[in-house]
């Protein structure tokens, strides 16, 4: 499959998989199909040992789904949640370690990628937003991660369609910070020091795991109740299109 959304390499032992997929970086079908088939290579390849998740752009990881393409019909909704469903389902079982990178802000299903992580690197100027939350749309996959991590009211905050900003993200544990000036570099050295097993690995994921059928009737009743009316599909559109000016790192291009 040629690969025109997503970039894969193998930088010493550490297979690189970016989204680049215009500034904002949206995920789409097609977008998520590449993602499993960069995942599904760097998973065979004995060159790599570790698989580092990011994004082309300083601003925006990802924005997450681009409603305004997602078709206000059944069978439109039915292959974006199953191409999501199938994403996390390999991420969860992947042999090896997968660490996401916040090149920029992670909004929506991108929040979700990040959680769903071993680990998550970031630049002390992004953001995490769930703008879905506004309008009711759960981010269920992710949501035993997120539980775990938050407190209560910041888990209610996010969910509320609330900024949270990398630095109090990093005070939770829920990612890692390193200074933007080298992020990569930082982020290959962090990396190279893990030593995690597929066991180990499954161990972890097993809450994510258990929950994955259950969460995608869920996610699926949810988008069909929004999606499939008008009114619904633009409040949802429009509180994502917010959450972009609200949520996209406050980096500086130099």
């Amino acid at each position: 499959m040629i690969l025109s959304k997503v970039k894969a390499w193998n930088e010493d032992g550490i297979g690189v998989i970016a989204i680049d997929n215009g500034l904002e970086n949206p995920l789409d079908v097609d977008t998520l199909i590449q993602l499993m088939t960069a995942l599904t290579t760097a998973n065979r390849d004995n060159g790599v040992n570790w698989v580092a998740l990011t994004a082309t752009g300083p601003l925006f990881f990802t924005t997450g789904v681009d409603w305004s393409s997602v078709g206000g019909d059944y069978d439109s909704v039915r292959e974006l949640v199953r191409a999501i469903k199938a994403l996390v389902s390999f991420i969860v079982t992947l042999d090896k370690p997968i660490v996401t990178i916040l090149n920029g802000s992670a909004l929506g299903l991108g929040l979700e990628l990040a959680a769903l992580s071993d680990l998550t690197i970031a630049p002390p100027d992004v953001y995490l937003c769930y703008p879905e939350g506004v309008i009711g749309v759960p981010p269920v996959f992710s949501m035993p991660r997120l539980q775990q991590a938050l407190p209560r009211m910041t888990l209610v905050k996010l969910l509320s369609g609330n900024a949270l900003s990398s630095s109090e993200a990093g005070e939770y544990g829920l990612v890692h910070i390193v200074p933007r000036g080298n992020l990569f570099g930082d982020a290959k050295s962090i990396i190279r020091g893990i030593r995690f097993n597929s066991l180990a690995r499954r161990i972890m994921n097993e809450p994510v795991r258990r929950i994955i059928d259950e969460a995608e009737a869920v996610l699926l009743d949810a988008l069909m109740s929004r999606c499939l009316n008008h009114s619904s599909r633009e409040e949802l559109i429009k509180a994502t299109r917010e959450a972009k000016v609200k949520c996209r790192s406050s980096y500086s291009i130099p």
